[in-house]
């Protein structure tokens, strides 16, 4: 009888301990969703008429341009900073974008991306890249 009694206390210590190591490792791979950090972000430089920033995001998840273009532009437009913000949607594309224009001095990009990744927690849509155009006056390249 007390070598059954210990037989399960080591069966329950071996469930345990599969059990921890069960979470731990679905914990760990929870993290590895997406991130902001997760999307690939290019910049450059031109001349313009005014001073400002444009970024285009690359979102995918978009599924038609009425309901998920329109959340996500509703969202970037809540974001502090945001002066403007379209979305460019086609049916056959992978990759659908937003475009976004906005005051780098009031909002960083990491603020754009996390407007659209907390969307549904997250589970709808990603960024996959970002391209930054910086427009200053002439003068202000010279």
């Amino acid at each position: 009888m007390q070598a059954d009694f210990k037989f399960l206390q080591m069966k329950g210590r071996i469930v345990y301990t599969f059990g921890l190591l069960a979470l731990a490792i679905a914990i760990a791979f929870a993290g590895c969703g997406r991130s902001e950090d997760a999307y690939e972000v290019t910049e450059r430089h031109t001349n313009g008429t005014t001073g400002m920033t444009m970024a285009r995001l690359d979102v995918s998840g978009m599924m038609c341009a009425h309901a998920c273009g329109g959340k996500i532009k509703k969202e970037l437009l809540k974001v502090n900073g945001v002066a403007n913000a379209t979305i460019d949607f086609e049916d056959d594309r992978a990759l659908n974008f937003a475009q976004v224009e906005y005051d780098e001095q009031v909002v960083e990009v990491n603020g754009l991306v996390e407007a659209i990744a907390g969307i549904a927690d997250g589970k709808l849509y990603a960024v996959q890249a970002v391209e930054i155009t910086h427009f200053a006056k002439e003068t202000e390249l010279n």
